[in-house]
């Protein structure tokens, strides 16, 4: 029998969990930002809400990717120009994205989002985090850093959701018949259980919204935060994704805020 972690804490459950599922996070089309139709959507997004420059392009601008995983929002940011930082306290995730962003202007480092002592106050330009902000331990300590690292005026963009299992009728029924088309690209009763219980123990038990989300970021400073749709993202940029995979992506509750 296996002696007991000690001291082992619900960040390192957090992060053995992503860490865990490292190798096959690309699978998913949540994650995996396809080329032909994901990645020209995203590319608006970052265009309609960071400000760039004539050309549509951010060349000389300093970038963070919060929490950035196998590196698919880096791929983004260097993909406009960018000269991107990417953080992630999970080394497995962290070695995917040096692989995938090696001939880019990328670096990555080792770092909590909540606690980001490798980087200097006024750095960055801009900061970009997914499907981060529902995982926080901690979430106001974490964008009081991110304030701290960016420049003053810069702007941050966060794109989540509600994960959280409540869902009305239709976006249930999506869901439903998504596993039914293909019940292979359903979760594992693993992952969902994992997933649930770390979710039952963070500060957004019954899930993340807009509107926790916004007051969150107002409290630890940050002005102007705005709602940004994301209905291409989920429904145009996922043209080349299979139809189960199309119906799960717009079964959730996303949203996204930008904030000065």
């Amino acid at each position: 029998m296996n002696a007991p972690r000690r001291n082992f804490t619900l960040k390192d459950e957090i992060r053995d969990y992503w860490s865990d599922r490292a190798a096959t996070f690309d699978e998913s089309a949540s994650h995996r930002i396809e080329d032909r139709h994901g990645m020209p959507e995203w590319h608006r997004l970052v265009r309609g809400t960071l400000g760039v420059d004539r050309q549509g392009r951010l060349e000389g601008w300093r970038a963070l990717d919060i929490a950035c995983g196998t590196g698919e929002i880096s791929r983004v940011l260097t993909g406009l120009g960018a000269a991107v930082t990417g953080v992630d306290f999970s080394e497995t995730m962290l070695a995917i994205a040096r692989g995938k962003l090696a001939d880019c202007n990328w670096q990555g480092f080792l770092a909590d989002a909540e606690a980001l002592h490798p980087l200097a106050d006024g750095t960055f330009d801009v900061a970009v985090t997914r499907h981060l902000a529902w995982t926080l331990t901690d979430p106001r300590a974490a964008y009081g850093e991110w304030r701290r690292v960016l420049k003053p005026g810069g702007r941050l963009l966060v794109v989540d959701g509600n994960w959280s299992g409540t869902a009305n009728g239709s976006l249930r029924l999506r869901r439903w018949l998504a596993d039914r088309i293909d019940p292979a690209g359903a979760r594992s009763p693993d992952i969902r259980n994992r997933h649930a219980d770390i979710l039952a123990r963070l500060p957004y038990p019954d899930g993340l919204t807009q509107e926790r989300l916004t007051a969150d970021l107002q409290a630890a400073g940050f002005a102007q935060v705005r709602r940004v749709p994301v209905h291409r993202l989920y429904r145009q940029g996922m043209r080349g994704a299979r139809l189960a995979e199309r119906l799960r992506q717009t079964s959730r509750h996303r949203f996204a805020v930008v904030a000065t």
